[in-house]
């Protein structure tokens, strides 16, 4: 869904997936030190079971005007176009997981938005055009 679609998103618990796309590198604090994302196409997963569910959280997300606290909000302001993917009932890392066996993306950050996950070395994910040669999967 696009950002002028988000009010029809589920208000239910769930996971979600933001695609973003970064034309210009965008620097960040993470972790104490600084951090450079280069400029390309980044999915973001995340959970969404609080109040509002999904909708609020990717409501807060697409927003530009916001006060930046999570760390994805640097990306989520920085980003040329955004769009998401609700799952309701879903989890965050099954996402990744998923994505992950697919060949096509690698962790840029490790322990970006999961911190607290035991599971995940993170949330964020890069999309890389020579993904399957990454694995060394053969097309």
């Amino acid at each position: 869904m696009q950002a002028d679609a988000i009010g029809s998103a589920p208000v239910c618990g769930g996971a979600y997936v933001l695609a973003m796309r970064l034309h210009n590198p965008v620097e960040l604090c993470f972790r104490r030190s600084d951090r450079v994302l280069d400029a390309g196409f980044y999915v973001y997963s995340g959970s969404a079971y609080g109040p509002g569910g999904i909708r609020a959280r990717l409501t807060r997300h697409v927003r530009r005007e916001k006060k930046l606290h999570w760390h994805v909000d640097w990306l989520t302001a920085a980003a040329d176009s955004i769009h998401a993917i609700a799952l309701p009932g879903g989890s965050e890392c099954e996402i990744v997981s998923r994505l992950m066996q697919s060949g096509w993306f690698r962790f840029p950050l490790a322990g970006f938005g999961s911190s607290d996950c035991a599971r995940c070395p993170s949330h964020l994910l890069e999309w890389r055009s020579d993904g399957a040669a990454i694995e060394g999967r053969s097309r």
